[in-house]
């Protein structure tokens, strides 16, 4: 394979996190022997977080309208006053790499907390892209701060799942709805997968343009599981590299605060309604359960957020003197 023929844009959306993203950038991405550029969007902030970042890795910020420089090896800053969210972002940065740069080949799609552990990640994933023009989407193994392992998802999980984790969640906590369910655990025995995580994932950027790009409809989750039916619908298959690793260092690009936090709660389960209304058709009564499932969990986190405003305001304790 040609050099001029292994063109990638890496796509790193962020919102206000500046702690690792220089080591990364520095360290694992640009000494890579492929053509590349690197592009930083900056979301959700003031323009002054954007320049924040441009600092720490030696560039300015550049203007979505902005001519950037030519060749490659460039890092490229851009800002959004607007959260974008993840689909919205990375289709942003993505159009902004395919029309400054037309000769891009393969788009990479990273979180900012990830570092390379084993192999030459980019060349080994760009490499099984190019000699096997049936895969969609392509991933690395991937290990979290803790050095357990992330594992793709290699078999469709039923709508049912989503009702009872919906209607159980609340009351039980997260991974209750697991033990009704029987899923495969462990590695998975094919590399075909049904989907991979979307912390770090490449595409061939003409296939990913054919399927229409993320859906921009979605705000934080789900956007990995509709990409890779939007694939799926044109023949491609989602393969997972075990033969190269990454570390994910989970919770470093986006911080959350205790308690429930609604508004990434409503991006999942709007996720969720619009996977299973367009991308997984589960027929009108499942899908009836499952919008009443979603409404009674909002509304239990409803009570739950009330309950803690009523002490807060009252001037409770924890023992409730």
């Amino acid at each position: 394979m040609e050099l001029q023929d292994m063109a990638l844009g890496i796509v790193i959306v962020t919102y206000k996190s500046y702690d690792r993203i220089k080591d990364y950038v520095e360290l694992d991405l640009l000494p890579s022997h492929l053509p590349l550029n690197v592009i930083v969007v900056d979301v959700g902030s003031e323009r002054c977080s954007a320049e924040r970042l441009a600092e720490i890795l030696g560039v300015s910020v550049t203007d979505v309208n902005d001519v950037p420089p030519t060749g490659w090896g460039n890092v490229i800053v851009l800002h959004s006053r607007e959260n974008l969210g993840y689909a919205r972002g990375n289709n942003y940065g993505a159009r902004y790499i395919l029309q400054h740069f037309p000769d891009t080949k393969y788009l990479l799609f990273s979180n900012d907390d990830v570092r390379f552990l084993k192999g030459p990640v980019l060349e080994r994933l760009v490499e099984r892209l190019h000699d096997c023009p049936d895969i969609g989407i392509i991933g690395p193994d991937i290990l979290d701060a803790k050095g357990d392992h992330q594992w793709p998802i290699y078999d469709d999980i039923p709508v049912t799942y989503y009702i009872v984790n919906n209607l159980c969640e609340p009351f039980f906590g997260a991974g209750y709805a697991n033990r009704f369910f029987q899923f495969p655990s462990g590695q998975p025995k094919d590399n075909n997968v049904k989907t991979l995580s979307g912390c770090f994932m490449m595409v061939e950027a003409e296939t990913f343009c054919k399927v229409g790009m993320f859906d921009e409809r979605t705000f934080l989750y789900w956007e990995e599981c509709i990409l890779s039916k939007r694939m799926e619908a044109i023949g491609k298959r989602i393969f997972f590299d075990d033969s190269v690793q990454i570390r994910h260092l989970v919770g470093a690009s986006m911080k959350r605060g205790g308690g429930p936090n609604l508004l990434l709660l409503k991006s999942m389960l709007a996720g969720q309604m619009l996977y299973y209304r367009y991308y997984d058709w589960c027929g009108w009564p499942t899908y009836a359960l499952l919008t009443l499932s979603k409404e009674i969990r909002l509304f239990l986190v409803y009570l739950v957020i009330l309950k803690r405003r009523l002490k807060s305001c009252l001037g409770l304790t924890k023992d409730g003197t």
